[in-house]
C-alpha cells in the first residue's frame, strides 16, 4: 500500500514537471524576437511635434490573415497606439488633410526576408514584393519603418510564431513591441552637426 502511494505521488510529480516543461517550451515558441533598431538621423524630440499634430499616418501593407483588410489595418494601428515611450503616439491609416505632416510610418506584415527597410519610405509597395523570397509558414515577420517624406529615420524587424488571426495576442504583442522599439528614447549615434532639420 505504501509503495502504491509512493508510486502515485511520483507519477503526479512527473506530470507536474512535464506540464512546467511543456509550458516553458510553449512560452519559448511564442516569443517575440526583434532585430536591433536601425537609426538614420532619428531625433526623439520630433515625437513631441508628432504628438501635437494628431494621429501619425500609418500605411499597413500586407494581410497575413483570412480577414478583411480594413479590419487587419485597424487592429494593427490600434495595437500601435500608446505603444511608445513618452509622448504616447496614436496611429491611423487615415488622417485629416489639414494635418499634412511629412512624418509617417510604414508597417509591412508578413515581410519577406529580402524586404529592404531603407526602401520602404519611398516605394513601400515595390519594396514589399517578395521576389524569390517567400514568407515563412511557421513565423510571422513584420518590418516597421518611421519616415520623413521618403527618408527612413528608424526601422525595426520582428518575428513571432505565426498567429491564427489579428486578434491573436501574439500578433498584437509583436506589433506593440515593434512600435515601442521603432521610437527609442535616444539616438546615441546622432551628432548635432548632422541633425536632420525638422520639416513642418
Amino acid at each position: 500500500m505504501k509503495n502504491r502511494h509512493h508510486s502515485v505521488r511520483s507519477w503526479r510529480l512527473k506530470l507536474a514537471v512535464s506540464a512546467v516543461l511543456l509550458g516553458g517550451l510553449a512560452a519559448c515558441s511564442n516569443q517575440t524576437v526583434l532585430r536591433p533598431v536601425q537609426l538614420d538621423n532619428y531625433d526623439p524630440n520630433d515625437l513631441f511635434y508628432l504628438a501635437g499634430k494628431g494621429p501619425v499616418k500609418t500605411q499597413v501593407i500586407g494581410n497575413p490573415f483570412d480577414e478583411a483588410k480594413p479590419r487587419v489595418d485597424n487592429v494593427t494601428t490600434s495595437a500601435m497606439t500608446g505603444s511608445t515611450f513618452r509622448p504616447k503616439l496614436t496611429f491611423n491609416t487615415e488622417v485629416p488633410p489639414e494635418q499634412n505632416s511629412p512624418y509617417h510610418v510604414v508597417m509591412l506584415l508578413d515581410a519577406p526576408a529580402n524586404a529592404r527597410p531603407e526602401k520602404l519610405c519611398a516605394n513601400p509597395e515595390d519594396a514589399a514584393r517578395p521576389g524569390s523570397s517567400q514568407p515563412s509558414i511557421d513565423n510571422l515577420r513584420v518590418v516597421a519603418v518611421y519616415c520623413v517624406n521618403d527618408r527612413r529615420l528608424s526601422s525595426i524587424a520582428g518575428t513571432t510564431a505565426r498567429p491564427a488571426s489579428s486578434s491573436d495576442p501574439r500578433f498584437q504583442k509583436l506589433i506593440q513591441e515593434a512600435t515601442l522599439n521603432l521610437f527609442p528614447l535616444d539616438n546615441p549615434d546622432r551628432r548635432d552637426g548632422d541633425r536632420l532639420r525638422r520639416i513642418r
